[in-house]
């Protein structure tokens, strides 16, 4: 099974961002204009930007967004590959013993970015307040991991949450309004006690599913 450990932040907190992502309305595009930023890196994704010729009917807007489900919502920190359940059940035990010695840090969303890198889709949400703290946990882990001799992905852990990706009805006007409205908002403060340990389930639907191992507490 593929295992990896991620930090899952609490469903209040989770329903803040979601409801303010649901909530920014699509805004069309009337006007051509010269495309900086944001405008600029969809443009060049060749996503549609709303126009419409002239006479031609209104057709009902489609989701501007494939918005990440609530349940699927984490900060990815470390994979750890393909390992048995032993295997599992031994990388589980050095975390546990590692994490409840680590601080707990004070978190809020606050701040967003959009198509960061090339290849990139994803709209992202922010963490705020201790980022520090969240750091040392984040390179623990994989510290940990691999001290076992396990593999580790040793892709640099962002403090950031995927909140949704672009698809072939984005607009350059609501990604912006969305970036705009999360970088605006400052989520309720709250105390990352555990990491999650996860492993990938099989895909229903063409949808990931995960499935939550186990929550390795941190210090008190």
């Amino acid at each position: 099974m593929r295992v990896f450990a991620a930090i899952v932040p609490p469903p209040a907190v989770l329903d803040e961002v979601f409801t303010l992502v649901d909530s920014v309305q699509v805004v069309p595009e009337s006007q051509p204009q010269q495309r900086r930023g944001l405008l600029g890196r969809l443009a060049s994704k060749g996503q549609p930007r709303g126009e419409q010729a002239a006479g031609e009917p209104v057709a009902p807007a489609p989701p501007q967004l494939d918005v990440t489900s609530r349940e699927l919502a984490h900060l990815p920190v470390s994979g750890f590959g393909n390992v048995t359940l032993a295997d599992s059940r031994r990388l589980a035990a050095a975390l546990r013993t590692a994490v409840a010695s680590w601080p707990r840090p004070q978190l809020h969303f606050s701040g967003a970015t959009a198509l960061e890198w090339p290849g990139d889709e994803a709209v992202w949400a922010k963490l705020g307040g201790d980022v520090d703290g969240l750091m040392t946990v984040a390179r623990g882990v994989p510290m940990v991991v691999q001290r076992l001799g396990f593999f580790v992905d040793r892709r640099q852990f962002r403090p950031w949450m995927a909140v949704g990706t672009i698809n072939a009805g984005t607009t350059a006007p609501y990604l912006e309004q969305l970036v705009a409205a999360l970088t605006a908002h400052r989520g309720s403060g709250w105390v990352l006690d555990h990491v999650s340990l996860m492993r990938r389930s099989n895909e229903e639907d063409g949808e990931l599913q995960f499935e939550e191992l186990e929550k390795l507490r941190l210090a008190r």
